[in-house]
């Protein structure tokens, strides 16, 4: 049955197509000055039916691009500015890029230059390595992926 669902997403044209494009970008010679390895952070407002998706030792897949800040300030402050979200968790996200073809590092391209910006790109794969609760304070939750 899983098998089945694999072969679709393989085949679906829309899926196929923006897979090439996410290929050509993150392979591209030009763009090599742009990889990025490190550590770097994503804050979310999440359910506790979502938290309950992610278990160390799950690896998750990125369909999209998703922005990232090298700075944890940066993420604290988004954070803080939607925590006000009736049943949510807030969680943030450490992320240790190893591949240099995951993530390209882009705080003079970014809109907000001063974020330090870095961008995973789709269809990279991270696992979960460490979750930790604390829902007296905020993030309440802070999920390690490498």
């Amino acid at each position: 049955m899983a098998h089945n669902y694999i072969r679709k997403i393989l085949t679906d044209k829309y899926i196929v197509n923006r897979a090439f494009y996410v290929a050509i970008i993150a392979r591209h010679p030009k763009l090599e000055t742009l990889s990025y390895t490190g550590i770097t952070y994503r804050s979310m407002i999440i359910t506790a039916n979502d938290l309950e998706q992610y278990e160390i030792g799950t690896r998750i897949l990125t369909k999209t691009f998703s922005s990232t800040s090298k700075q944890m300030n940066v993420v604290l402050r988004f954070l803080h500015n939607n925590v006000d979200v009736d049943d949510r968790l807030s969680v943030i996200c450490e992320y240790e890029i190893l591949n240099q073809r995951t993530a390209s590092d882009i705080p003079y391209i970014s809109l907000f230059e001063g974020e330090q910006e870095v961008l995973i790109l789709p269809y990279s794969i991270f696992k979960i390595v460490d979750i930790k609760f604390d829902k007296n304070n905020s993030p309440q939750v802070e999920i390690k992926l490498k």
